[in-house]
């Protein structure tokens, strides 16, 4: 019998919108290994397959874990991303390895956050961004072939010629590659603001060394950064899934503005669950981007009534706002699974 691997493929044009703007593929490292290839060598067998415009992202979901922009701890991850068309891989800029590292205590004064994966997870490996010091593009994190952009370290897709572009936060994937349902929409001002709220992270999904301390905002763009990402087609995992890592984050002790960052659905989760905010934290910056959201910051935690874990959970879709004509999907009706041939 023919050998052959496994993936998971997103079709260009699915979702609202204009929908994704390239074929996107996805798929488990395992693949490669039971085959006894190298990354590199199943990269190139699926491209050369699909022959046409595809950003490819390979995941580790047994041994990796990540962390999502705001801070929060996850299982699984992207260890290598890569954009191919016309059946081929950019031999200098179409494909980046995410560094792995392992979390050590003396990462804490810098990344408070990863405290959590270093208790939960002491034998898993943390992969965020690529090592800055391996890749030619100066600053963004971004795999480029023909037309495909596969860019922020496999979560942002576009088509550089008709210049179409599509977000896929780490956490939707994770639930294709789950076969979980996910959530897509259209991004709207509070994700666009959100995403923007960052924490301080080495080798981070965005840029090579992340200085946003957590309450400050990347964007720096006042009212205007809910505008950002706002018109944008999205996959993201639905919100009591969310809801729950944001839950676990705290329960663990992480506190926005202190560990975590102030992004709209941190601080709403926070609030509800009746933990101190750190209102104090967040910077004149951050401020004027999430007040042009109508959050009254230094009312929210008195003015938002008080939830257990499992009333935020089940009221999560009316708790943290996001993603406008929202539409909630089995990732496997709209992923097309595929056996690649070698």
């Amino acid at each position: 019998m023919r050998k052959k691997i496994n993936i998971r493929l997103l079709p260009k044009g699915r979702g609202p919108s204009h929908g994704v703007p390239v074929n996107v593929a996805f798929v488990d490292v395992n693949e490669f290994e039971k085959l006894n290839i190298t990354i590199d060598e199943g990269l190139n067998i699926i491209a050369r397959y699909l022959n046409a415009p595809v950003a490819i992202n390979v995941f580790d979901m047994e041994r990796a874990i990540t962390t999502t922009s705001d801070g929060l701890i996850v299982e699984g991850a992207i260890i290598t991303f890569a954009a191919s068309d016309a059946g081929k891989i950019h031999p200098e800029f179409g494909r980046l390895y995410c560094k792995e590292r392992k979390i050590t205590p003396d990462m804490f004064a810098r990344e408070p956050h990863l405290r959590m994966g270093y208790e939960l997870y002491p034998q898993k490996y943390l992969y965020i961004g690529p090592d800055p010091a391996k890749k030619l593009v100066p600053l963004h994190n971004v795999a480029i072939s023909g037309r495909t952009v596969n860019n922020n370290s496999g979560t942002e897709v576009m088509d550089c010629v008709t210049m179409e572009e599509m977000l896929l936060p780490i956490l939707g994937q994770l639930q294709i590659m789950r076969d979980e349902d996910i959530l897509w929409g259209i991004t709207g001002p509070h994700i666009s603001v959100g995403i923007g709220c960052t924490v301080v992270e080495d080798y981070s999904r965005s840029q090579p060394f992340m200085k946003c301390k957590p309450g400050d905002t990347a964007h720096n763009a006042g009212p205007y950064a809910q505008t950002l990402k706002a018109k944008l087609p999205c996959i993201v995992a639905p919100k009591e899934v969310l809801a729950r890592l944001i839950l676990d984050a705290l329960d663990f002790g992480l506190r926005p503005a202190r560990e975590l960052g102030c992004s709209p659905a941190v601080l709403y989760v926070a609030a509800y669950y009746g933990v101190e905010l750190f209102i104090e934290n967040i910077t004149p910056a951050a401020r004027l981007e999430l007040e042009a959201l109508n959050i009254d910051l230094d009312k929210l935690a008195e003015t938002t009534p008080k939830l257990s874990r499992d009333e935020i959970i089940a009221k999560a879709d009316q708790i943290i706002p996001g993603v406008e004509k929202a539409e909630r999907v089995p990732s496997t009706s709209v992923i097309e699974k595929i056996a690649v041939p070698l």
